[in-house]
């Protein structure tokens, strides 16, 4: 079975992080295609260069939380395949966001319309949430509870600094 297979049977918490190779190749190819991902679907709402900034700092937190809390735990071995796949199943979900964020005139549609927009928004979110959480729990042998708070934990502090680092993209 090919990693991205593998990443997408991990979107529906069938797969674990070890479940994909140990592989820095593997790794850093991800890394690009999230970079690149992100920066296209950021692309249609931000300049690039504001987009290449924030996915580059998204990159370095997801990175530098997974090695943190690996690391706290004398789990170090298992940093390529987390973050595989974090980041590989962040490029599914930046491609499953691509059509609703760019949609560029929701100011502009009725109320139910934005609604929905917000409820799909919520949807993907939540759903990354809990597939971070999934790929915690495993990474980490820990209770699904545990994995949740350091999925929403890793959310927020992206979401904070990614904000701080850019506050003419809020």
């Amino acid at each position: 079975m090919s990693v991205a297979q593998k990443i997408i049977i991990m979107l529906l918490l069938k797969a674990a992080p070890q479940d994909l190779p140990y592989s820095t190749g593997v790794m850093g190819r991800v890394i690009f295609l999230y970079l690149i991902s992100g920066i296209m679907v950021m692309s249609d709402t931000v300049e690039l260069s504001l987009a290449m900034g924030q996915m580059l700092l998204n990159i370095l937190i997801i990175l530098f939380f997974s090695y943190v809390i690996l690391s706290s735990l004398n789990l170090k071995v298992r940093f390529v395949q987390t973050v595989t796949a974090l980041i590989g199943t962040g490029i599914v979900f930046n491609l499953l966001a691509w059509p609703v964020l760019s949609y560029n005139d929701i100011e502009q549609a009725s109320e139910l319309a934005q609604q929905l927009f917000l409820l799909v928004v919520l949807m993907l979110v939540s759903w990354e949430v809990l597939v971070t959480a999934h790929i915690f729990r495993n990474a980490l042998n820990t209770k699904m509870t545990q994995a949740v708070i350091l999925s929403m934990a890793l959310f927020f502090v992206s979401l904070t600094l990614s904000q701080l680092a850019f506050p003419e993209s809020s």
